[in-house]
């Protein structure tokens, strides 16, 4: 059952509905090496083939690693989630993104990155390639590296290598402009089925790398709805709206009860995926049973669905969302890396780098068929500058008194208080 872990939480949570060594410079663009698009002389090059990715050792998805995820997925979500609005992450592709990022930190802002994920970079890096080599045909995963092409931001190569080795990383160098974001909005669109279409709509001045995981999930069900069992139904919403949706009706064999809440287990086909709802009880918040979850009680309770005939009735839906993560995954305790004076990436390159965003966006379609889902997440770096240290600070932010004065004869030319700020 471990090895569901993925999409037994993308949906069970979805359903809820709201190491250091010397500089290296990157890898150069060869004559062969493909150019994506062109415009005004802007190249986006693929600079994949110029690192090989090594053979990695065999790796599975012991009980510790699938624990530390579910952990740091139910984490998130206590995170992200604000009542009342529909919420539906993938843990996977976000804990995914930020391993990428956490092969070039070192310091504090490693061990933040670690103590969030619950294992070492090293530890989580041979569990996620273990669930991308041995994921169903379902699950379709694909990762990627744009960097800068600028001559004071050279990328180191243990960094390129890792992400090459342990996620098939392609590693693209581009100009950073308009058509480096078109390019990365159609690498998104390419590996999501053009289910998104977008993740960025622009790229700072200081913009210096983005890190992209995109995920696709197709399932059928193994017993699907029929046209019978699909029928109109009332849905409450969070704020007590009463909408008129499509019910599917159908009796299941896996119910569960973790004494908050009440839910099934429906199997999709081939029985290596399953979708998973639960309920809170009538008397507990949507805000307290979150709360109360944790990874170990949530894959807990999925093991321990008892066997017998639950009738079970979801609405169709179709949902799209997108979020940005820095303040959740701040709350989770990485600070550090969001810190331009703190962060510590001396492991990408010797130019100092902090994350800037870190975007995600999901896609959703539930009805009779089955279950078509998407994800994506987006980590962007920035340039980063040691902070000065000052004596004393003044900034204007309030009322303040104002004065011209002519220096050669001591005369006040103007005198005035600023009270407030007009264009």
């Amino acid at each position: 059952m471990k090895k569901l872990l993925v999409f037994l939480l993308l949906a069970a949570l979805g359903l809820q509905l709201c190491g250091c060594s010397e500089p290296q410079s990157s890898p150069e663009s060869t004559e062969t090496a493909p150019v994506l698009k062109t415009a005004d002389g802007a190249k986006t090059v693929e600079l994949t083939a110029s690192v090989t990715a090594a053979p990695v050792a065999a790796a599975s998805a012991d009980d510790t690693a699938s624990q530390a995820a579910a952990d740091f997925a139910v984490r998130l979500l206590q995170n992200a989630y604000h009542g009342g609005e529909n919420c539906i992450l993938s843990p996977y592709s976000v804990l995914t993104a930020m391993a990428m990022v956490a092969n070039g930190a070192d310091g504090e802002t490693l061990s933040q990155l670690e103590a969030a994920f619950g294992l070492s970079v090293g530890d989580l890096n041979a569990f996620l390639y273990a669930c991308k080599e041995n994921a169903g045909d379902e699950l379709v995963s694909a990762n990627s590296i744009w960097m800068r092409d600028v001559e004071q931001f050279a990328v180191r190569e243990d960094f390129l290598q890792a992400n090459a080795d342990y996620f098939g990383a392609e590693i693209y160098k581009a100009a950073f402009d308009a058509q480096t974001v078109a390019d990365i909005n159609g690498w998104v669109s390419d590996h999501t089925a053009g289910r998104i279409k977008q993740i960025i709509d622009r790229l700072g001045g200081d913009s210096s790398m983005v890190l992209l995981n995109a995920l696709t999930f197709d399932a059928k069900w193994a017993a699907p709805y029929k046209t019978a069992d699909v029928r109109e139904g009332t849905f409450t919403a969070a704020d007590g709206t009463e909408q008129t949706v499509e019910m599917m009706h159908k009796t299941e064999q896996l119910y569960l009860d973790d004494g908050l809440a009440t839910g099934f287990v429906k199997d999709y086909a081939g029985g290596r995926y399953c979708y998973v709802a639960l309920l809170p009880n009538d008397n507990v918040p949507t805000e307290e049973y979150l709360a109360s979850l944790t990874g170990a009680s949530l894959l807990n309770t999925i093991k321990n669905a008892e066997e017998c005939r639950v009738s079970t009735a979801m609405p169709k839906y179709k949902i799209e969302t997108s979020a940005e993560l820095n303040q959740a995954l701040t709350a989770m305790g990485i600070s550090d890396a969001f810190s331009r004076a703190d962060a510590d990436f001396s492991r990408i390159s010797d130019t100092p780098q902090y994350i800037d965003e870190v975007l995600h966006k999901t896609y959703m379609k539930v009805d009779e068929d089955g279950t078509e889902a998407a994800a994506v997440t987006a980590v962007i770096t920035r340039y980063g500058t040691p902070m000065q240290s000052y004596d004393h600070t003044v900034i204007l932010n309030r009322p303040y008194v104002m004065a011209i004065v002519d220096r050669e004869t001591e005369a006040v030319v103007f005198l005035g208080v600023v009270n407030s700020i007009s264009e």
